[in-house]
């Protein structure tokens, strides 16, 4: 049981700034919220520094206010490697990355393990991102930096390494590095081999991988003076953002959700991974036991774009989208893939006004969204009939959003309410760490994605509309791609 009122921080530790929240522990209730960029903390500070990030950090815990936590975790989604020599300093500051500077050794590691060992060993295709491809990229350019390291471990694990003394991570966080496998939960032996060099021990050097309701262990004691906290709280096991997010909201298999930001991100819940051999959806971990599968699609920075063209704020373009008069033979706007920004505006025509233009948007980021659903799904990811699109993005427009992605999938779609849902996942998983309870049970009683639903409308031309948008989004990409 938990002891009466305990509260639990979540941290979600991103690329450009430290969010936090406070929540009770036995309700989800929200407490306090806290902030801090890590390019706020002075103009000679060194974002790719560890040491920025735990500034970071500290300042917003201190900004959130809340003295009395009972459990702390921390996710992430900030990308890089994070390598500690034997005295458990950090060795060098973060490479700043670039996908060109992974996409040389990603292959090298690909042809040298063979293609279906690559995948078929890590449960998806590693990106020229990955922790994985860093290593190999530093052992080819710095090798004394890589014959010095220790430990290696994600941004976020470093900073539950801060926190609690123990280097540790979690299954789904463990999944994001291309070293450990979804399939076998364990470090794939062959890539460490080929990563690290022959008769090298690296699994010793790599965090402990616990489970879902796990403790890292207690928050060291300078470190709860530091934070200004009365109690010694228990720190979770912490895990990445994607799992985190899909964390609060109630992601389980056969649930389904969109999350809007500059890319749109699908995520579906798995009972067993699944293998996609064009790389277009990743196999990973999830935060409670399961699996989770990830897409990616064009993102609605259009919305901002456009309402800057328009000179109309995100609600304002939305209620303009909704009032539109559209058939199926209406503009088309398609967001640019992943790694592309803007879109491409087809179907221009006389007579065309703003709320046709504005509903061209929302229609567009939909069927990106839509699209990336059912690519999941063509790959074996389950979508249960009777569960609805769960989503989640900022408030501006959101009603919109949740609407026409109603009329366009003819699904009911329940929006998340504002807020960080990767700082409120980190807290699911503290009062899970805290109450010895699995996670995804703890998200259920806490029901933090479970808003009103958005039923769909019988729109003439709904189908007519989504159909044009797929087809138009793929003769786009043959034009990007060939």
């Amino acid at each position: 049981m938990l002891r009466a009122m305990a509260l639990v921080l979540g941290v979600a530790f991103g690329s450009s700034a430290t969010e936090v929240e406070v929540r009770h522990a036995d309700t989800g209730a929200l407490v306090a919220t806290g902030q801090a960029r890590h390019v706020d903390l002075g103009p000679d500070v060194d974002v790719d520094d560890p040491t920025a990030w735990w500034r970071s950090l500290v300042a917003a815990v201190g900004h959130a206010g809340q003295r009395e936590i009972a459990a702390i975790s921390v996710c992430g989604g900030h990308p890089g490697l994070v390598l500690l020599d034997g005295a458990g300093a950090v060795l060098r500051p973060v490479q700043p990355w670039a996908e060109a500077h992974g996409e040389r050794d990603s292959a090298r590691l690909r042809n040298a393990l063979g293609a279906e060992q690559w995948a078929r060993s890590a449960g998806m295709l590693p990106t020229a991102r990955s922790a994985v491809v860093r290593l190999a990229w530093l052992r080819r350019t710095e090798p004394e930096t890589f014959s010095r390291i220790s430990a290696a471990m994600l941004p976020h694990d470093w900073l539950t390494y801060r926190l609690a003394g123990r280097a540790v991570t979690d299954r789904g966080s463990a999944s994001l590095t291309g070293l450990w496998s979804p399939s076998d939960e364990a470090w794939i032996p062959e890539v460490l081999a080929e990563v690290g060099g022959a008769g090298t021990n690296w699994p010793s050097r790599l965090p402990e991988v616990l489970g879902p309701a796990d403790q890292a262990d207690w928050l060291t004691a300078p470190v709860y003076e530091l934070l200004g906290l009365r109690g010694r709280p228990v720190v979770g096991a912490g895990t990445g953002e994607p799992m985190a997010v899909a964390l609060a909201l109630g992601l389980r298999p056969g649930r389904v959700a969109v999350s809007l930001g500059r890319v749109t991100t699908v995520l579906a819940g798995l009972s067993t991974p699944i293998a996609d051999p064009t790389g277009g959806v990743r196999s990973r971990a999830d935060a409670t036991g399961h699996h989770l599968a990830i897409s990616a699609a064009g993102g609605n920075a259009l919305v901002g774009i456009i309402g800057d063209l328009l000179e109309l704020h995100a609600d304002e373009l939305g209620a303009l989208a909704l009032a539109a008069d559209v058939d199926g033979t209406g503009p088309l706007l398609v967001p640019g893939v992943p790694g592309r920004s803007g879109g491409v505006l087809a179907g221009l025509r006389p007579g065309l006004d703003r709320s046709q233009l504005a509903r061209a948007i929302f229609d567009g980021v939909a069927a990106a969204a839509l699209d990336a659903i059912d690519q999941i799904t063509d790959v074996g990811a389950v979508w249960d009939d009777d569960e609805p699109l769960r989503l989640a993005g900022p408030p501006g427009g959101l009603e919109a959003h949740a609407q026409i992605l109603a009329n366009l999938a003819e699904r009911a779609v329940v929006p998340a309410p504002a807020g960080s849902l990767a700082a409120a996942g980190a807290c699911v998983q503290a009062a899970a760490a805290l109450a010895g309870e699995a996670p995804d049970e703890v998200a259920a009683a806490w029901d933090l994605g479970g808003g009103g639903r958005v039923e769909p409308e019988d729109l003439p031309g709904r189908i007519a509309r989504r159909l044009a948008h797929t087809d138009e989004r793929a003769r786009q990409r043959r034009a990007w791609f060939g």
